[in-house]
């Protein structure tokens, strides 16, 4: 279809494999450490396609950068769904999906690996935290205001280390409502009652 200054609408060019090229592209990227300084437009052009297909495809960067880090559920979506107004969040909802999220089987093993890797440095950790700072954190920095946003950072990565990375048993031990319970009161929400 072409609109009438001779546009094309619809799916851009690039092939049927395009997605997984861009895939591709982002994880060699990844892997040489300069995912984090390369542009959607070079990926694009490296994979041989047009720029367009990183969102259509992933969204948008961040989409791209949590595929090639190989979350099935990126931290961005999570805040995503979340989001109550122009930027405030429901914090119950959002540490009710943070514990759902790590506590799933399918995605406990891959999210202890990825936070692994990214606590021993490398090539991965550098994109991983630059889309961390940027999706996440100041997102929440949007929402709470700065000192409660990295109040709230501390919180939920204090808790995911110490529960499901090194398995800390007085953690380990806790129900999952314990958990969300625990991270609302450090955040300084108070816990609706379910």
């Amino acid at each position: 279809m072409v609109d009438s200054e001779g546009a094309r609408r619809g799916r851009p060019r690039g092939g049927g494999d395009a997605r997984a090229r861009l895939l591709a592209a982002a994880q060699r990227h990844l892997e040489a450490g300069d995912l984090a300084a390369t542009s959607s437009r070079a990926l694009a052009g490296e994979a041989g396609v047009s720029h367009t297909l990183v969102n259509f495809h992933f969204g948008d960067r961040q989409g791209l950068v949590a595929a090639a880090t190989a979350l099935r559920i990126a931290p961005h979506d999570l805040l995503e769904s979340v989001t109550v107004g122009e930027d405030g969040l429901d914090l119950p909802r959002l540490v009710r999906g943070i514990v759902a999220l790590w506590e799933h089987p399918d995605h406990r093993a891959a999210l202890t690996r990825l936070a692994r890797d990214l606590a021993a440095g490398g090539p991965r950790a550098e994109a991983f935290v630059d889309y961390l700072q940027r999706s996440v954190l100041e997102r929440l920095q949007r929402a709470l205001g700065v000192e409660r946003g990295r109040v709230a950072t501390v919180a939920i990565a204090g808790t995911l280390f110490t529960r499901y990375v090194i398995g800390l048993p007085s953690m380990a031990a806790l129900e999952p409502r314990e958990v969300e319970q625990l991270l609302l009161t450090a955040i300084g929400e108070r816990s609706p009652h379910r």
